[in-house]
């Protein structure tokens, strides 16, 4: 298991930010692989395996990557900056 990091929210995603969250992912990613009704995405990034989920209390969206390279704290830490600034929510730093 590598390192994780979350986007925290204000409040849950209405459907308009699941799309934009889902937007960033596809758009971001070489392959995803959706469980939209489960709030999951299992993508990969630059050949580097991520993991995303919508939680609902306190409202997130988390990030882990299945690989622990500089690589990969580097691949959490754009695609949070990027949910956070498309949804308005503010990112931590990618920790193991």
């Amino acid at each position: 298991m590598g390192p994780a990091c979350e986007v925290t929210l204000a409040e849950f995603p209405s459907e308009q930010a699941l799309g934009r969250i889902d937007a960033v992912l596809t758009e971001r990613s070489e392959q995803v692989n959706r469980t939209r009704k489960g709030l999951v995405w299992d993508i990969w990034i630059r050949k580097r395996p991520v993991h995303v989920a919508v939680v609902d209390l306190p409202p997130r969206v988390e990030l882990s990557a299945d690989c622990n390279s500089p690589e990969d704290y580097e691949v959490l830490r754009s695609l949070g900056a990027e949910l956070a600034s498309n949804l308005d929510g503010s990112a931590s730093e990618p920790t193991k």
